[in-house]
């Protein structure tokens, strides 16, 4: 009986891995082999997709683009979602309980706000710069990112904080000196969170800018798609660049991230 229990769980294994990994498998894949290769195993390996992607001035300045749109994102959320989480961590006041409602508001839809959103930005003076897609990323961003340093805040022990203000540290100083050392793995999840949304999103840059040299890379890469045909090996060889700054991120920062998005503290 044990046997075949193992063997099934063993079967749906093989077949989940299967499934999940075979669309990057076949991009890698496809992203080193020449462009009518058709072959499962090609008997030719190349390197001239990666070398035409990098020679592009227009894809460089896309990576640029949304390197400046994922940084600039994720200073701005980490020092408001700080502010925010500690605030409900910490202090007593009516409609606290309201928080939870934080955690509804990224079930909203973004599409369904794009319009009057656009119709905002044009009004400031934002619409088609790189600071309107930074802030709609930030205002997605931060209903979790607040939640999250709030679990993580209101885990630590508030007895050190008092403690620090028994000796004359200021409110804002216990803060910085003692809340936020303590919360550095919720701060380095939400660093990684804000990141790879901001990263891959399409959808803002797409609504509000209009300029050519104000595209993210996911943009740049449905480029490729032409109605002349589509150029499958830049395309794959520019999806695998676009997903080596999230996947190295990750693994650099994971056990930062699961504590914090767990909530836990590291020994």
């Amino acid at each position: 009986m044990r046997a075949r229990r193992d063997l099934l769980f063993w079967c749906g294994a093989v077949i989940v891995l299967a499934v999940t990994l075979f669309p990057f498998l076949w991009g890698l894949r496809t992203s080193f082999v020449g462009q009518f290769e058709y072959r499962l195993l090609p008997r030719t390996w190349t390197l001239e997709h990666y070398r035409m992607l990098l020679g592009r001035p227009a894809f460089l300045l896309y990576l640029r683009n949304s390197l400046v749109v994922s940084v600039g994102a994720i200073a701005i959320t980490l020092i408001t979602s700080l502010l925010g989480g500690y605030a409900l961590a910490r202090f007593r006041f009516r409609g606290q309980s309201l928080g939870v409602v934080l955690m509804v508001l990224p079930l909203l839809p973004p599409v369904a706000v794009l319009v009057p959103l656009s119709a905002y930005f044009n009004k400031l003076g934002l619409y088609n710069t790189l600071w309107a897609v930074i802030i709609a990323n930030v205002v997605f961003n931060l209903p979790f990112t607040v939640w999250m340093l709030r679990n993580f805040i209101a885990a630590t022990p508030v007895e050190t904080e008092e403690a620090a203000m028994l000796d004359g540290c200021s409110r804002l100083g216990v803060l910085f000196r003692v809340a936020v050392p303590m919360a550095a793995p919720g701060m380095v999840a939400v660093a990684v969170f804000v990141f790879i949304n901001s990263w891959n999103n399409y959808l803002y840059s797409f609504a509000l800018t209009s300029s050519q040299h104000l595209r993210v890379l996911p943009q740049g890469i449905l480029s490729f798609l032409g109605s002349w045909g589509t150029y499958w090996g830049g395309l794959t060889a520019a999806g695998m660049v676009a997903l080596l700054p999230p996947i190295t991120l990750f693994f650099l920062f994971q056990k930062w991230f699961v504590a914090g998005v767990v909530g836990q503290q590291l020994k």
